[in-house]
């Protein structure tokens, strides 16, 4: 076994505190609607009379559960007209109220369940059940910017692992660490995957534009590690930033050197521009500008060149829905969802038989897929897990340097 160094220990107490801190909030707001003594409380602290709704504010009123007579609602925005109480507020003012939550979580079995449904986030098992996936989405106001602050802390441990493992593989024997890499990396993806609806565009736009990318987009951090089933997932990150980051990806585009790079950037703004419709024309404009205009100074030729054929040509055809995508058994309502085994260790560099990147002609029916169907609909439908043998391939393809394949045609 590997032994791990002071940073990686670091940086697991950081992932722990973040997953902790999922579980808090999620509680708290589990228990305020199973709790009727401690919704009683809340009314009396915030003066709301008897039978009137309110809103509790979390996480500095990120999140805003609105508590009314029938029922409970969960949103991004405060509702106008409603009388507010901020939870983090009271907690960290009234102790007596903070005991109260408290035994209230404990007793209404918040706490245990809070856990419980989190736990499919980061257990070694990378992939979870469809229902307990829609469980974590209702659940999204509250949960998607802790989901993407726990997604950077697996990141950074993975960017430590990385190096013990290539270093294991390359010596050409097995590697005790390549397991663990195989699910953060699956962490990652369903922590990003939590953050990237329509909805959370505002807070991701404005993250990404508080910064000046250097090697990040939204979606690369996925689509370097090169299976289908991550790959999807970054389509659909870089689709939920939304046009705010077209530019960013452009600029990314104009100044990439690594294929991987130049791959990503179009992939990005392929997967914008399907996933809104009013970038699309834009996007496409742009794509055939470059392509039409041929250069590809100083990085490599035929990744470019083959990207952004393979980009125009998935933006050129029809938006009607697509049903089935048969190279990785994907298909619309299917049981298996897309966590097929060829999706989860497939190549989505790997061209087709027209010489086009198969993870472009996917993006139609990953952006025509909801979130919940990138998992198997009951947990013995994702079958027998992957080998270690396959995911060291998959590790190799996309961490370890290989000679360089004879040069194949361009596209047809």
């Amino acid at each position: 076994m590997f032994e791990f160094d002071d940073s990686i220990e670091q940086m697991v107490k950081l992932l722990g505190a973040a997953r902790s801190e999922m579980v808090g909030q999620l509680a708290a707001s589990m228990t305020i609607t199973r709790d009727a003594g401690l919704r009683g409380r809340l009314r009396e602290i915030a003066a709301v009379d008897v039978g009137q709704e309110f809103l509790v504010g979390q996480l500095n009123d990120q999140s805003w559960l609105k508590v009314g007579r029938t029922g409970y609602s969960l949103d991004r925005k405060r509702q106008p007209g409603l009388l507010t109480i901020n939870l983090d507020e009271v907690l960290s003012t009234m102790p007596e109220f903070e005991h109260m939550m408290q035994d209230s979580m404990q007793r209404t079995h918040a706490m245990r369940d809070a856990y419980n449904i989190l736990e499919s986030l980061f257990q070694p098992s990378p992939i979870q059940s469809r229902s307990n996936f829609l469980e974590i989405l209702e659940w999204a106001p509250l949960l998607e910017q802790l989901a993407y602050k726990s997604a950077m802390q697996v990141l950074q441990i993975m960017d430590v692992l990385r190096s013990v493992v290539r270093i294991e593989l390359s010596g050409g024997g097995g590697s005790a660490s390549l397991q663990l890499y195989w699910q953060l990396i699956h962490a990652l993806g369903q922590l990003t995957l939590v953050a990237s609806s329509d909805e959370a565009r505002p807070w991701l736009s404005h993250m990404a534009n508080s910064f000046v990318w250097e090697k990040w987009t939204p979606s690369f951090v996925l689509l370097r590690e090169r299976t289908f089933w991550l790959a999807a997932i970054a389509a659909r990150s870089a689709a939920a930033f939304g046009e705010s980051v077209v530019e960013g990806y452009l600029k990314g585009l104009a100044r990439a050197k690594h294929p991987m790079m130049v791959f990503d950037a179009l992939f990005g703004l392929s997967a914008i521009a399907l996933g809104n419709p009013s970038s699309k024309a834009a996007i496409l404009a742009e794509l055939r500008k470059l392509r039409d205009g041929n250069l590809a100074l100083n990085r490599d030729h035929s990744v470019y060149l083959i990207g952004l054929e393979s980009a125009v040509r998935v933006l050129s055809r029809s938006q009607a829905g697509q049903r089935e995508f048969r190279e990785l058994h994907w298909r619309a309502d299917s049981a298996k969802g897309m966590a097929t085994r060829a999706a989860l260790i497939g190549d989505p560099t790997a061209r087709s038989a027209s010489g086009e990147y198969l993870g472009f002609s996917m993006l139609q029916f990953v952006t025509d897929t909801p979130h919940d169907e990138y998992f198997p609909k009951y947990p013995g439908h994702f079958g027998k897990e992957i080998s270690h043998g396959k995911i060291a391939v998959a590790f190799r393809r996309a961490w370890i340097a290989e000679p360089e394949p004879t040069a194949r045609g361009l596209l047809n």
